[in-house]
């Protein structure tokens, strides 16, 4: 493989459930996306629709013979789909966050979802993690991240190279007992990360030269620095994002943001992965 996730999604053509909910003003993205995914042969969707309020909305969907699911509890309904296998993988799409992700974790026996998110530069691919505010507290959560992180470009064809970062430049030690215990943490996690036998280098708050320096894997302090990274480079800069995959699950989940402009990208990665 080439690390061309598009040849992949192409090449699988993984059935896909994707989230709709009809009420919130994303639903005709998420519904033009599963269209488009459809034409293009990215993936076969299966919207997982919220009541049937949205049936006029997926009057071409349905027209050139897509498939869709009415349920009054759509997020379990999606993830019932995924766990007994109705489909090899689902996205989030604009269902809500605080139904569906307990569901998850619930039905998957599993604290946190430890989400990986791929971004495109452009030029090539570049995974970011962790993204969830409440992931990555903990140095063996950064840990197994990195090590999925790994395993998820493997299955994608890309290269790993993982930066680690931190809250200052590796010589700004002593101007601030905060950066100090970051750069502190930052340490411990590199020298814990060899002893798992993952390579990686320190970058301090470096990010752009992590990058220009062609790290494949940004692994950032914690989930509310990734995050807040997640939406500078996406929701400000415009940057393209495949969603988030939950590389906890043993089901492929592509998790996404309500204030995407498409849910192409997610369909896509769940597919090639599906």
């Amino acid at each position: 493989m080439t690390g061309d996730v598009y040849a992949l999604a192409k090449e699988r053509n993984c059935k896909v459930a994707i989230g709709l909910d009809p009420a919130q003003p994303s639903a005709e993205r998420v519904a033009n996306s599963a269209i488009f995914a459809a034409r293009e042969r990215y993936a076969r969707p299966v919207l997982v629709t919220q009541g049937r309020v949205g049936a006029p909305l997926l009057t071409d969907y349905i027209g050139e013979g897509n498939s869709a699911v009415y349920a009054e509890d759509a997020p379990r309904a999606l993830v019932e789909m995924l766990n007994e296998g109705v489909v090899d993988a689902a996205v989030r799409g604009n269902l809500g966050f605080r139904t569906l992700v307990p569901a998850l974790k619930q039905t998957f026996g599993t604290r946190s979802l430890q989400r990986i998110t791929l971004l495109d530069l452009g030029s090539r691919k570049v995974m970011l993690a962790p993204v969830g505010i409440d992931e990555g507290d903990e140095k063996r959560d950064l840990i197994a991240l990195a090590s999925n992180g790994r395993a998820l470009a493997k299955r994608l064809g890309l290269p790993f190279r993982l930066a680690v970062l931190s809250g200052g430049r590796l010589e700004d030690r002593g101007r601030s007992e905060r950066v100090d215990r970051m750069l502190d943490r930052s340490k411990a996690l590199t020298e814990g990360l060899r002893q798992a036998s993952i390579e990686s280098e320190e970058y301090g708050i470096e990010l752009e030269r992590a990058i220009e320096e062609g790290a494949t894997m940004i692994l950032a302090p914690d989930g509310v620095i990734g995050n807040i990274i997640f939406r500078s480079l996406v929701l400000v800069g415009n940057t393209e994002s495949f969603g988030a995959y939950a590389s906890a699950l043993p089901k492929v989940y592509v998790d996404t943001s309500r204030a995407k402009g498409s849910y192409l990208l997610p369909i896509i990665l769940a597919s090639a992965l599906g």
